[in-house]
């Protein structure tokens, strides 16, 4: 057997159709050098920019000097040579991406570190801080049950009567110099931004005659639900109004409480009396101060700017609406939820019309729906974490009262 040896006209060795290289074969129909089916490769299916020629009537040299020629006559001497996209070859991983098992973090919704963490030093095996609530519990039975004679004027309805107890006047001559700056949050402050929420959504509650005359079991059983999120509310207007008050356009600053401010930036959480994990661990599971996801409906309620009858509508709206979700099975509690959230939209309805002669208000109404369904998002999705955190024990607090804090911790 003889060796013919190859010549160098044969195939493997002609020159680039493209460029006049030295050919390393057939690429996609052509005889190429590998710099241009590579080339071809990546942009001959759709390139992800846009290509211009850079001469600019198409008609450029292609020459050896591939890396600096003008890539849309390149591209096109390509196809006028016969080498086509069909004989791309795709998904030639032999790994499936959808058949591959979730990891153990996505499968459980629990972060890595805490996963691997020691289990001498899990929470399940803390001893848990017992917090009583009788208190605060002795103080909202105390608000709900008085007789409350409030002078209202024969003539306001609901919105009007709520405004009485709860509008932009409380908090529009708020100056950032006589706020008290928080560096740090711990127990002793949550306990105390919870206890004002609870217990100004009790007395804004007295204001509504129909709620008023509701047994009191079931008037707390609503304010269990319903004071988180219209603290939520309540908070994000009294930010809305501070930054649109001064102009200030730096939202990492947020007041807290009656009192407080904080930055973002560089608050401190201690949590040690919460859980054993670090922060960095738990920050999955609790909403803090430093997160930015009150970001986007604090801009929404800036823009909105709602009067002082709109903003009632919208912490009674969100209320309602949100307590209702709490009792799909319960026909009476819900029957009651969507009563009063008919009566206040009369009421709002009458206000444009009577009152500011506006025919049409849709859009006013699609603006506060959108601060409002930003914030029930928020809430529900802060349940389902809070239910995980829950069942692997990440929290080491127990409660007198656990359904006044369902929606919180």
């Amino acid at each position: 057997m003889s060796i013919i040896p190859r010549s160098r006209g044969s195939p493997s060795s002609k020159i680039c159709e493209v460029c006049g290289l030295e050919g390393h074969g057939l690429h996609f129909g052509a005889i190429t050098c590998r710099a241009c089916a590579a080339f071809f490769r990546r942009v001959g299916a759709g390139a992800r920019f846009t290509i211009e020629c850079q001469v600019g009537d198409d008609r450029c040299e292609i020459t050896s000097n591939g890396r600096s020629c003008c890539k849309k006559c390149r591209l096109k001497k390509c196809k006028d040579i016969g080498m086509i996209v069909k004989n791309f070859q795709y998904n030639r991983d032999p790994y499936n991406a959808e058949k591959i098992a979730p990891s153990m973090t996505s499968f459980l919704g629990r972060p890595q570190c805490i996963l691997s963490c020691d289990p001498e030093t899990a929470a399940s095996t803390s001893t848990a801080n017992f917090i009583d609530l009788s208190e605060i519990i002795d103080k909202v039975n105390k608000i709900l049950s008085q007789d409350t004679q409030i002078p209202h004027s024969p003539r306001q309805n609901r919105l009007q009567k709520l405004v009485a107890t709860f509008n932009s006047g409380r908090f529009s001559h708020c100056m950032e110099e006589d706020l008290k700056e928080l560096t740090t949050i711990g127990f002793k402050e949550s306990m105390s931004f919870w206890e004002s929420n609870i217990l100004m959504t009790a007395n804004w509650l007295t204001h509504f005659d129909e709620f008023q005359e509701l047994n009191q079991n079931i008037k707390l059983e609503f304010l269990k639900i319903i004071w988180s999120i219209w603290g939520r509310l309540e908070k994000l207007a009294q930010n809305a109004l501070f930054h649109r008050s001064y102009n200030n356009n730096d939202t990492s600053k947020l007041l807290v409480g009656d009192d407080g401010i904080v930055d973002r930036r560089n608050v401190k959480l201690d949590i040690g009396w919460l859980t054993d994990y670090s922060v960095e661990q738990f920050a999955y599971y609790i909403e803090s101060r430093r997160d930015g996801v009150l970001n986007k409906p604090l801009q929404a309620m800036i823009d909105l700017n709602p009067t002082d009858i709109e903003l009632n509508y919208m912490l009674a709206q969100l209320s309602f609406s949100y307590a209702s979700k709490h009792f799909p099975g319960e026909g009476n509690k819900l029957e009651i939820a969507e009563h009063l959230q008919q009566l206040i939209a009369d009421d709002l309805h009458a206000y444009y019309t009577e009152e500011l002669n506006m025919t049409s208000y849709s859009d006013r109404i699609l603006k506060m729906m959108k601060v409002n369904n930003m914030l029930q998002r928020l809430m529900w999705e802060r349940r389902e974490k809070l239910k995980i955190a829950r069942m692997f024990d990440i929290f080491k607090v127990e409660f007198s009262d656990p359904e006044l804090f369902r929606d919180t911790l």
